[in-house]
């Protein structure tokens, strides 16, 4: 198994080879071992026995004068973007923080994400120029509880991407020697930083799954890493072994917040990377700090970080001892400062994230965005500091407008989710207040596992529980990698597996027809294997080509005939299909017939172009952060997922549902081309990935011009008057962060009309025979099959079931007044003359209030029965219990039993119906004892306390 230190190690035992460039041979530069953790480094100083990172080092930058002047965020990218563009890079706007182009990452944790691609397991780059420059914005969650504490750890930061491709083969592309000539020029001749001052290590850097890795060189100077410049070569396909990558890559990752606060020397990197906002936000808080010993700290805080082995609690006392104060006083004097700077940097990130379609959840990587933000509304709590998470948003949006004006298109839809977020919030804390007191209180231990459990479960801060338990004298110990262990699983997609497996070795690519050939139905092929299936019934043929659609994005497969045999599933096996066909004789090299199913085709051609047609409507009504998040299309309906921070209302689905028919009723002509995947990223844009990573070279592009452009592979159909109506059945939120989307379009949503129409005239001709109801003329004379379809819609939500069960609701509550009314005649009196409706929802309406009064009268009637029953029962008591069967329903016996022992509380009673429902109550035996007897003795069980138990027995054993 490949382990980064374990290639680390390995290469630099040959550190001639991976690390040795020219610069170090021409300038004299020192190879070195650090005399405190043994890591190798390049140097100048001839004196240097450390190799200059905490906690070798501390922080000397602080308060000093190391560069030539002090830059703000802006300036400092404006002399790297006009350094680096006078020496032949072109400079580019940055990518989404949310990554759609890969299908293992939820976010851009590197610049040189933005340029790879996977193609069926091979690491691919596109780039738009060579070499090229990007302020790209980076998260990651790993250092969460780092953030505020060190000074130097964010979950975002830009990384000045500077990157070089295909060296040596492509003009402008270059690798170790030149990489490192401008790295030395721009820290030494731009910044001004003394050639003395820089510290070379060696070190090893790789994406997560090893897709590519290599040697890199970290730059340091005065205790801070300032560059990481990797020399990309290699990758590995199984993270078992490894290989040279098609080609060679620079990949520098520049800090860009870390020279901003290098050349500016404040004691916390916060103070300067925030430009206005961190002072607004102390001003607002009135936080204070003693200067004298926040100056100490900070110098020496770098050794403070929960990803080094040291002891978190150790090295705060050693501080604490060195700045000469307690450390209970530096916690009080610090902990709300640090708070203050999280906040900071954390409604950073959530800006970012948000301005390019990414929402806090409890899945995927939503699960990271609400983290941090429920830290912040936690310490907002805990230090009781005066701070609006939306006036923070604001205020890094305005400041950071000359590099990324587009977040501020981003505050309406930031503020929406932020008062979502906290109503959850505050809603859970609520709840999981209670629960972590009482789990205090009983002596219960709140280990790592129930910290992540009141987390998940919950929405519980670490910080929060920790309160609590200070509260009530009880001490929360919080793991320092508390925010890394939650993080860590929520950075990686899981790859979903393909669940038939077939040996397909050898085997050439299937030709697919369906693409070139939309409206053919009929084709020839040769069979190029013959291979077994779990159900003998069926065998699997592969062919040279086919007609038949695979499963795939989300569409439903074809069926049809291969020689008058059903095919019931058809499979994509990288670029092989699969077909699952009846047995019939057949070997390698025959010629076959195959026949589609057309009508089938043709529905789920009309459901798929459906779903990118309400895909581009939901981002319209609802915003740009309703990404697909899922998507399903098969012959009776189709559902898309989005990403919403709520559930949808009635108005939103509406406007969606009509967008999408106005889009039908343009006719608009539907393009679909192959192209390279660099050109259609270029041309189209990420948003190509709304239905997730593609993993070709050439991508299939679906165009509804003006309304929706994506990568997909699926069926369409070629004009989007053909699909003809667009109705959503209904939404629901499936996960937090996750609404569905149901629809039936084309011939299943005309088939659903006419079915609502059938419907309603059945459900409104029962409920007229009933002489309950009675509906007016005008509102029978206009229904027709869309007010049929509302009229359905509405009347569900009366009875609060699925549309399709409307009917048997309205059947069932029909039949239940009908034999009130039979059963006792003084309900009558409930009818003295038919109600009038205007609309099958409002007769709905009617029936279910008629049917509300008869049940509150019935148990009227039921509680006179049971006095009368009462007094009939005291009547038959021999010695001290009542034993006796009843004809009534179990609320009705509960009733008996309490107006018994209400009048004689030495009884004990026992009652039970026909139905064996049985009760005992009493005030002088063990109730709960008595019905465990009588269950073991006729058949049943039950339970409840020793005043009162119910349950269920076999009545036919019973003699009573």
């Amino acid at each position: 198994m490949l382990t980064k230190e374990g290639l680390k190690k390995e290469f630099s035992q040959k550190w001639k080879d991976y690390y040795q460039v020219n610069l170090f041979q021409e300038k004299g530069f020192l190879r070195k071992l650090c005399s405190k953790c043994g890591r190798a480094f390049w140097t100048l100083d001839a004196e240097r026995n450390f190799c200059g990172d905490s906690p070798c080092q501390n922080y000397e930058f602080i308060g000093k004068k190391v560069t030539n002047k002090k830059y703000d965020y802006i300036e400092m990218w404006k002399a790297f973007e006009k350094f680096f563009v006078e020496n032949g890079h072109t400079s580019i706007p940055r990518y989404p923080v949310i990554d759609r182009w890969r299908q293992d990452l939820f976010f851009t944790i590197a610049s040189i994400q933005d340029f790879q691609r996977l193609d069926n397991g091979n690491m691919t780059f596109v780039y738009p120029a060579n070499p090229l420059i990007v302020p790209q914005v980076s998260l990651r969650f790993g250092d969460i509880q780092n953030v505020g504490v060190t000074g130097r750890h964010l979950t975002s930061f830009i990384m000045s991407g500077q990157h070089a491709f295909n060296y040596p083969k492509e003009k402008g592309s270059y690798f170790k020697d030149k990489c490192i000539d401008l790295n030395f020029d721009f820290l030494h001749k731009v910044l001004g930083i003394k050639k003395e001052d820089l510290v070379y290590h060696e070190d090893f850097w790789s994406m997560p799954d090893f897709s590519e890795f290599g040697p890199s060189l970290e730059t340091f100077s005065h205790g801070l890493e300032l560059v990481n410049s990797v020399f990309t070569e290699f990758q590995s396909d199984n993270q078992e072994t490894f290989r040279p990558l098609d080609m060679k890559v620079i990949d520098v990752g520049w800090g860009h917040e870390r020279l901003v606060w290098f050349s500016n020397g404040t004691e916390a990197a916060y103070d300067c990377l925030f430009g206005p906002v961190t002072e607004y936000m102390k001003k607002a808080t009135g936080v204070k700090v003693d200067p004298k010993i926040f100056s100490k700290y900070s110098k020496l805080a770098g050794s403070l970080d929960i990803d080094t082995k040291i002891n978190m609690e150790t090295t705060r006392k050693k501080i604490a001892d060195s700045v000469g104060i307690s450390l209970s006083d530096l916690t009080t004097q610090l902990e709300p400062l640090t708070a203050v700077y999280a906040i900071a940097d954390h409604i950073r990130t959530l800006l970012f994230a948000i301005a390019d379609g990414g929402i806090p959840s409890n899945i995927g990587g939503g699960y990271n965005l609400r983290v941090i933000l429920r830290r912040c509304l936690s310490f907002i709590k805990d230090h009781s500091l005066n701070l609006h998470l939306i006036d923070i948003a604001e205020k890094h949006a305005k400041y950071l407008k000359p590099i990324f004006p587009e977040l501020e298109n981003a505050l309406e839809n930031m503020e929406n989710i932020l008062i979502s977020e906290e109503e959850k919030y505050n809603k859970t804390t609520q709840d999981g207040r209670k629960l972590v007191v009482n789990m205090i209180k009983s002596g219960q231990a709140i280990g790592v596992d129930t910290l992540v459990k009141l987390y998940e479960s919950h929405g519980i801060t670490p910080e929060t529980v920790k309160e609590f338990g200070k509260e009530n004298k009880v001490e929360v110990k919080v793991p320092e990698n508390f925010y890394a262990l939650l993080s860590k699983e929520h950075i990686l997609e899981k790859k979903a597996e393909k669940k038939v497996k077939l040996d397909l070795t050898g085997i050439p690519d299937t030709k697919v027809l369906f693409y070139q050939h939309p409206d053919k139905k009929e084709f020839e092929s040769k069979v190029i294997k013959v291979l077994n299936s779990d159900d003998k019934k069926y065998i699997w043929l592969i062919l040279d080509q086919t007609l038949f659609y695979p499963e795939g994005g989300g569409q439903e497969w074809d069926v049809g005939k291969i020689n008058e045999k059903k095919v019931v599933d058809v499979q994509k096996f990288g670029h092989i299909v699969a077909h699952k066909v009846e047995s019939f004789p057949v070997g390698v090299g025959d010629k076959i017939k195959g026949q589609i199913d057309w009508d089938r085709r043709t529905q789920l051609m009309h459901h798929h172009t459906a779903i990118h047609i309400v895909n581009g409507a939901a981002k319209s009504v609802l915003g740009k952060h309703a990404w697909q998040a899922g998507t399903h299309k098969s012959v009776d309906k189709a559902h898309v997922d989005i990403s919403h921070y709520r559930g949808l209302t009635e108005d939103e689905v509406k406007k969606i549902e009509e967008l999408s028919n106005k889009i039908v009723q343009k006719n608009i002509k539907t393009k679909s081309n192959f192209i390279h995947r660099f050109e259609a990223e270029k041309k189209f844009g990420l948003g190509i990935y709304q239905g997730g990573h593609i993993p070709e070279k050439e991508l299939r592009i679906l165009e509804i011009p003006g309304h929706d452009i994506e990568a997909c592979a699926g069926t369409h159909v070629s004009n989007t008057g053909d699909i003809g109506k667009i109705i959503i059945l209904g939404t629901e939120k499936i996960q937090d962060g996750v609404i569905r989307i149901t629809i039936k379009a084309g011939k299943a949503a005309e088939n659903y009309l006419t079915e609502n129409l059938q419907c309603a005239r059945s459900i409104i001709k029962k409920i007229e025979n009933s002489n309950l109801i009675e509906f007016s003329k005008s509102y029978l004379g206009k229904i027709n099959a869309e007010t049929a379809t509302e009229d359905l819609q509405k009347s569900a939500k009366v009875f609060s079931v699925p549309n399709d069960q409307v009917e048997a609701n309205v059947n069932k509550f029909l039949l239940e007044v009908l034999e009130n009314l039979v059963k006792v005649g003084k309900l009558n009196e409930a009818i003295k003359s038919k109600s009038k409706a205007k609309s099958l929802e409002d007769a709905c309406e009617h029936l279910f209030d008629l049917w509300k009064s008869q049940k509150k009268e019935m148990e009227k009637l039921s509680l006179e029965s049971s006095k009368f029953v009462v007094d009939e029962l005291i009547a038959k008591v021999k010695g001290s219990n009542v034993f006796e069967r009843v004809s009534m329903e179990r609320k009705e016996i509960i009733h008996t039993a309490e107006g018994i022992l209400q009048k004689k509380p030495d009884l004990t009673v026992i009652l039970v119906n026909h139905e064996g429902d049985i009760v005992c109550m009493s005030n002088k035996e063990d109730a709960s004892k008595i019905l465990k007897e009588l269950c073991q003795k006729y058949g049943g069980s039950g339970g409840g306390r020793p005043n009162f138990a119910q349950g269920k027995i076999d009545a036919s054993k019973l003699n009573i």
